[in-house]
């Protein structure tokens, strides 16, 4: 089946496909970044509409830690779509193949409204570039980039919202500066859909750089993470009021958890 205008695609998720992809992904996940994930008795049986920060840089390693855990959990009997940004499906055409087969497709909304009225859960990291790249210092500070689109469409279709939160995946790059004034300045975002940023970073292989494209070698944090309780948001999408105050509900629960998980380690990087 065709996905949205953009000319994504949303096929049934192959779960060979799937496997294959978590037997090289697991034995990463729980030993290079000792993953850990609290509370995913928390997931109704009925699809809902998870929503995370992005961390890390370009690399959403959080979000593959659960995607493990979530197979692991539903035993390759629920398949998991995630949205992801236009750029990796304007790869080399094996790999951006790939994608739809393992859940991973395009954000916007057509393919959202597409992925939900055919009755399955969508994975969202709303803030993008704009939190991926914030500050080292800034790690335990999250803002989902003030984008509502995930509120409106668990309204929508009736869906709970389920957040998680995680600790640790924004210590396997450093980032020094958002270089938010520097983006702008150049008109990067007229470039890249989400490009209003222009980090300089710190980590492997690179050392210093300021292309967030540039690949990176995540350093072997451990990353942390819990499911919190599913949300249910009341309302009409189309007004604005009730949107907004459904954004804060769920953001103020993720920063007060995140702060939290933040609290419980002792060293960056070790955990």
């Amino acid at each position: 089946m065709d996905g949205s205008k953009n000319g994504g695609k949303l096929g049934a998720v192959c779960f060979d496909t799937v496997r294959r992809s978590h037997s090289v992904l697991a034995p990463i996940t729980r030993r290079y970044f000792r993953s850990e994930t609290r509370g995913m008795a928390r997931i109704p049986h009925e699809q809902c509409v998870l929503v995370t920060h992005h961390d890390g840089g370009v690399l959403p390693i959080n979000g593959i830690c659960f995607g493990v855990e979530w197979y692991d959990h539903f035993r390759f009997g629920r398949p998991l779509f995630v949205l992801s940004h236009d750029f990796i499906h304007a790869l080399f055409e094996p790999f951006t193949d790939l994608l739809p087969r393992s859940g991973v497709v395009r954000a916007d909304r057509a393919t959202m409204d597409r992925v939900l009225e055919a009755g399955h859960s969508v994975l969202v990291f709303p803030g993008a570039a704009r939190e991926s790249f914030r500050p080292y210092g800034d790690r335990r500070l999250i803002d989902l980039g003030g984008r509502t689109g995930f509120v409106r469409q668990a309204m929508r279709h009736r869906v709970p919202v389920v957040p998680f939160v995680s600790a640790g995946a924004h210590e396997t790059l450093f980032v020094l500066r958002r270089g938010a004034r520097f983006a702008r300045w150049l008109g990067f975002r007229k470039v890249v859909r989400s490009g209003d940023v222009l980090p300089i970073c710190l980590g492997l292989p690179w050392g210093i750089w300021a292309l967030p494209v540039l690949p990176q070698l995540p350093l072997p944090s451990k990353i942390t993470t819990e499911v919190l309780e599913p949300i249910e948001l009341a309302g009409d999408p189309d007004d604005e009021a009730a949107v907004a105050r459904g954004f804060e509900l769920v953001l103020s629960r993720m920063k007060s958890a995140l702060v939290r998980l933040y609290a419980e380690r002792r060293y960056p990087i070790l955990g």
